[in-house]
């Protein structure tokens, strides 16, 4: 069934980070304090956008390295300084039993999976839980995948953003391309009727800023708050992982438009005094 995409009426931004993998507090994970990091991410936003008016934040993933329960109990504690709610979702390093220890009125599915959907003003948002416990790579099941083309054939035509931990193909980057969702095909079966009314899809796990088309859905990835997968694109193993700071992405969704902003919420140079640099380019 193919369906022509309503138009909504109004714009909407919210903030999108992926990969926090937080640990319990006061533990480091790769020589860097990831609490501090999500902490300075939510001040970053705090600051950044406290004129703008952002209807939510949503977390793509791997919301803790190990997932214990106190590593969720310090994401709690930095998330509640947020005005807005926000929309966690499953990552491979996730343990659904413990984030629904410390999250229990967080919305499920009726078979106990992280997902969901939020119909805003801009259309349906459509949540997806890729874990396959124990593994990388992610997977959507019979069960996932029935409930997805439920929600999509219920959508009555509106515009839909899709939103994952693993995305549903290859990018290139050999260290983690063997870890997508294994069965893309078959996730691929499900929306192909819908894509259409498909406008973006937000994933991340790949630790990297990765934007591009996939059969003509637009794709966001950001950096992780912690730390970065190599640039390397043939070494399936590199020996380190990339120091390269972290990003949130701000997003507004127009009715004609997805914008996507990478925010390097870490950057400490002083600012450049643009003026001083056009009086250069006068008197030169």
């Amino acid at each position: 069934m193919s369906t022509s995409p309503q138009t909504p009426k109004e714009s909407i931004r919210f903030i999108h980070l992926s990969d926090p993998q937080l640990v319990p507090a006061g533990e480091m994970n790769y020589d860097i304090n990831p609490q501090l990091r999500i902490r300075l991410c939510i001040d970053a936003v705090l600051s950044d956008c406290k004129h703008l008016s952002l209807d939510f934040a949503v977390i793509t993933g791997d919301l803790t390295h190990w997932g214990e329960v106190a590593a969720y109990r310090v994401l709690q504690e930095e998330l509640n300084r947020l005005p807005f709610p926000v929309y966690l979702l499953m990552g491979n390093h996730d343990q659904r039993e413990a984030f629904l220890t410390v999250f229990p009125e967080h919305p499920v599915d009726d078979e106990g999976f992280i997902q969901y959907t939020l119909d805003s003003l801009a259309g349906r948002m459509i949540f997806l839980d890729t874990l396959d416990a124990g593994k990388r790579g992610g997977v959507l099941c019979e069960k996932r995948l029935q409930w997805l083309e439920n929600v999509l054939a219920s959508s009555e035509g509106k515009p839909v953003y899709l939103f994952m931990h693993h995305p549903p193909f290859t990018v290139g980057l050999s260290a983690m391309d063997d870890d997508n969702l294994v069965n893309a095909g078959a996730f691929f079966h499900v929306v192909k009727p819908y894509l259409n009314q498909i406008r973006h899809l937000f994933f991340g796990h790949l630790h990297r800023t990765v934007t591009g088309s996939w059969h003509g859905i637009s794709y966001s990835c950001p950096l992780s708050p912690v730390h970065q997968t190599a640039f390397e694109f043939d070494n399936k193993k590199p020996a380190y992982v990339s120091p390269e700071p972290p990003a949130y992405h701000l997003v507004e969704l127009k009715p004609e438009q997805v914008v996507v902003h990478s925010r390097l919420f870490l950057h400490s140079e002083p600012a450049i005094d643009s003026r001083s640099c056009y009086r250069y380019q006068l008197n030169g």
